[in-house]
């Protein structure tokens, strides 16, 4: 067996499996909760090791365990471009929501903005000491990360 499974047999949570003979469909298969019983698992890969979002869960009782063998997370097969493609669509949403939580809050989005403005483009305008320039780049930056997060 594979170093996620125990010595009992017993594939343990996070383990990938693949069926080498049974009803089940080909592909890979997440360990997604064991006990007594058998194990359930998430079918996470195709026949040809892509990574899937199917959602199937299968029930596989214990007498069932040998019909499946240990086999590759299929998350470290992506191509590069897969990989980047899916980083920038990560990259386009997160700001996106960032911007959006900044927009339903624009009184506090605006003071914080001004806040961080003023730190680093007022210090000669406003008379402000480094010290007080540098304090308000932060708490400006901090307040919009946090009213951008969502948390607010």
């Amino acid at each position: 067996m594979s170093d996620d499974t125990p010595a009992d047999d017993t594939p343990s949570v996070y383990a990938h499996l693949r069926p080498a003979a049974g009803e089940y469909p080909s592909g890979i298969y997440r360990v997604v909760g064991t006990d007594g019983d058998g194990v359930t698992l998430l079918r996470v890969a195709d026949a040809d090791d892509r990574r899937v979002d199917t959602g199937e869960l299968y029930r596989v009782p214990t007498a069932d365990r040998s019909a499946f063998e240990p086999a590759e997370n299929p998350d470290g097969n992506r191509s590069a471009t897969a990989t980047m493609r899916a980083s920038l669509d990560r990259l386009y949403w997160s700001a996106r929501v960032f911007v959006q939580s900044l927009a339903a809050h624009p009184i506090a989005s605006t003071i914080a903005l001004a806040l961080f403005l003023a730190g680093e483009f007022g210090q000669g305008a406003l008379s402000l000491s480094p010290l007080a320039a540098s304090a308000l780049i932060i708490v400006g930056g901090l307040s919009l990360v946090y009213i951008g997060s969502g948390r607010f």
